[in-house]
This record gives structure tokens, sequence and C-alpha cells, in this order.
């Protein structure tokens, strides 16, 4: 048996109400005096404006525990001209609580502030696009102040403009919405040639040693107007080409098993939409396997002489331990004594 809630969140008018409804998903057979149970409703946290006008205690039994109840909550007029919030939390004897988030819509006039971050950077003979947005009550309307020739902003606020030759060039827009003072939004708009992007190999890091058969080799690509293509390599032959807007491409499931134990090199080639191509600095990465054959001594190199005194060290990867009835164990222990002979005899 739970709760259950046919809201996870309310939005109430300030100097209103709002409702939403609260039943039960199962009853318990016993357990509750008289067959009764109560469900609170309060509020834990957030703005002390918002309150339970009806329904901060609701009762079910076993005739109506499916059927809804109603919670009514208010906004009580303040000075400010912020919206408020609060957490509501639901609970009853045995059942998990829940919560719903309350918020509270200021009605009083509020002069506009922009909150866009303008992005000042425009490519020659590409499209420029800015959608601006000012907060204020009621809503405001935008008006295109400054401009460059043949600029637009239309009534939702989206700013366009594709610019036709490089240099500087002042943008300002005005929102107003009856309550001063008017909000401006001016900046400065570059205007350049299309640069080559930049790239970065994200996975593997350089040195890492890959295990298992399968490895995730990612990259990541920046460029003024956008990435197009991406090109992986290993050890110089071509892996695989991801066609896409990026900025991050990625082949999560790239087969490793066919990779020889040691060093390999991975390299990147990143093209943007104008068809600049660069590579990304390339990274060293290493495959660990066991080694073929069991009891493998390992000696820097050199075969195995007789009368050679414990220059070796028995390599306990190889060892096929299963058929020597050895435990892996006892060969690192033989792999340890061999390293302190040679360190004695050098």
């Amino acid at each position: 048996m739970h709760l259950v809630l046919y809201v996870s969140s309310l939005r109430v008018v300030e100097g209103g109400t709002a409702s939403f409804s609260v039943a039960l998903a199962g009853y318990p057979l016993s357990g509750t005096p008289g067959g009764l149970l109560t469900v609170t409703v309060e509020r834990t946290d957030g703005d002390v404006d918002l309150s339970v006008r009806e329904g901060a205690s609701l009762t079910f039994d076993p005739a109506t525990w499916s059927t809804p109840q109603e919670v009514v909550l208010a906004a009580a007029k303040d000075a400010d001209n912020e919206d408020g919030t609060a957490t509501f939390t639901l609970s009853a004897p045995g059942l998990e609580s829940r919560t719903v988030i309350v918020t509270e819509a200021d009605q009083d006039p509020l002069a506009p502030v922009f909150t866009t971050v303008p992005v000042t950077q425009a490519v020659v003979d590409v499209p420029y696009r800015l959608g601006v947005h000012a907060r204020g009550r009621p809503a405001p309307a935008y008006v295109l102040r400054t401009a460059p020739p043949g600029m637009s902003l239309d009534a939702l606020g989206t700013l366009t403009w594709t610019p036709s030759q490089l240099g500087e060039v002042d943008v300002a827009v005005v929102a107003s919405n009856g309550q001063q003072p008017d909000a401006e939004l001016s900046f400065r708009l570059v205007v350049g040639r299309d640069q080559p992007p930049s790239a970065r190999i994200i996975a593997p890091l350089q040195d890492e040693r890959l295990s298992g058969p399968l490895a995730d080799f990612s990259c990541e690509c920046i460029d003024d107007v956008g990435c197009v293509r991406a090109l992986f390599r290993v050890d110089g032959v071509p892996l695989v080409t991801q066609e896409g807007p990026g900025p991050v491409y990625s082949v999560s499931d790239w087969d490793i098993t066919g990779l020889a134990p040691g060093g390999h090199v991975l390299q990147v080639f990143v093209t943007d939409s104008a068809g600049h191509e660069v590579e990304a600095k390339a990274v060293t990465v290493y495959v660990d396997r066991p080694g073929p054959d069991a009891g493998t001594a390992v000696d820097g190199g050199r075969p195995i002489e007789v009368g050679d005194e414990g220059d070796d060290i028995i390599d306990p990867w190889s060892c096929d331990c299963a058929t020597t009835g050895l435990a892996p164990a006892v060969w690192v222990g033989l792999g340890l004594l061999g390293l302190r002979a040679r360190r004695r005899r050098a």
C-alpha cells in the first residue's frame, strides 16, 4: 500500500488557492486503530506565505481508501515581487512519505530585467541567432533600438542576422511593460572568419592501461560554427568515421580483442562545417593480456642457462594454475624470490 498523488508540483497565484487530490493504493487489512488511516499534510520547507487551507488531516477507511480526497493550499499576499516556493509533505503511519513542490505566482507588477547572456561572436556569411528574454510582470515587449542593416527581432525575442563582412557592430534591445525603468541589453558583436575547430581525446587517457574485450574511445570537438565529422584511428589505421554535429563523438563499444599486448597510438581527426580538419593530440595506451605459455621465466630477455642462480623471475600471469595444482600465491612467491636473488647478485 502507498500514497497516490495526482501531481508532483503545483502553482498557486498570490492571494488565491489551488488544490490537488490524494488517495491510497491498497488498504491494510489490520494494524490501524478502528480500521482508520490518517494522512497528514504540512509544509516542511520554504515560503511561509504558502499554507494548507483545507485537508491538513485526511482520514481513510476500508470503504473509502481508493476515493481521492482534496487538499487545498493558499498563497497569502506579500510585499515582495518574488515567486516563493515551498515543500509540502504527506505522511501516514507505516507508509512512505510523499512531497509536493508548490510555487507562489506573485502578481505584483515587476519592471523588466534581462536574463540573457548574449553571444558576442559571429562568423561572416553564417546565420547568427540569439533568443533574448526579460523577466517582468506583465510580460515585456521587445524593440530593437540599435542594430546593423539586415538584423531583425521578432515578437518572441528572437534576434537573427547574417553578416556579410568582417568587423564589429553594436546591438541594443529594449524590453518594456509599462513599469519603470525599461530594461536594455547592449553588446558589441564581433564578426570574424570561420576558425578551425579544436579537438581533444577524452577517453581513454594518456598511458591508460586497457583490459577486457571492450573500451571507450571518445573525443570532444569545439568549433565557432559547428563540427560535422570525426575520424578515429588506431596505430594509423582507420577505425570508424562518425558523422554528426558533435560536440562529443564516441566509440563506446570499441573492440580491443584484436590488439596485441603493449602500446598503441590513438588518433582523432575532426572536421567543421567549413571543411577545416584538425588532429587532436594523440594518446598512447597499453593493452594488458596474460602471457601465452605457462611458467615462462622472465629474465630481461636472456635465455635461461644452466647454473643461472635465481636470476630469473617467474611470471605469475603466465602459469596454468589449474593444471599445475599450484596456487597463484606460490607463483608470486617464486617471482619475488627470483627478484631478491637478482638484487643480491647486483
